[in-house]
């Protein structure tokens, strides 16, 4: 049975995985155009908006490469390992990343927030951008659990 489950987080993560490279090549260069085209004037805040979006992109990867080492060990009974703890670690830095990826583009976000008036938008990518700090909060948890466990 847990082969199973493992097999289908594997999938899973391949699945998201792909639905991120297409958002990086198709429709984050989309946006970058549309945006440029909308609001020419905001070109720093432009800018650091797609930058966070491709490192979180990478980030991403890196922490979805460590969440596919971990359901290994899970299948290979060796779940409480350092390798285990190692990788968990690396989860909890690359999430924290993606926070602070999304932190950086809230300014641009505010700013068209309030030239098109529309606050609920500063507000609904606030909520956003805390998701990967609770996560990686977490995977802190996590990882002094398994530390406990292990040594």
């Amino acid at each position: 049975m847990m082969k199973w489950l493992t097999s289908f987080l594997k999938l899973v993560l391949v699945g998201l995985g792909l639905g991120v490279l297409l958002l990086c090549v198709l429709a984050f260069p989309a946006l970058l155009k549309k945006l440029g085209v909308i609001y020419p004037q905001y070109v720093v805040e432009r800018l650091l908006f797609m930058t966070s979006l491709y490192t979180s992109a990478i980030l991403f990867y890196v922490a979805g490469i460590n969440a596919y080492r971990i359901l290994n060990l899970i299948n290979q009974h060796n779940v409480f390992s350092v390798t285990a703890i190692n990788a968990i670690a690396r989860i909890k830095k690359m999430i924290l990343g993606m926070g602070i990826c999304y932190t950086l583009f809230l300014p641009f976000i505010y700013r068209v927030a309030d030239s098109e008036d529309a606050p609920g938008l500063v507000l609904m990518f606030g909520v956003v951008a805390l998701v990967p700090y609770v996560v990686s909060v977490f995977a802190a948890i996590l990882e002094k659990l398994a530390k406990q466990v292990v040594l």
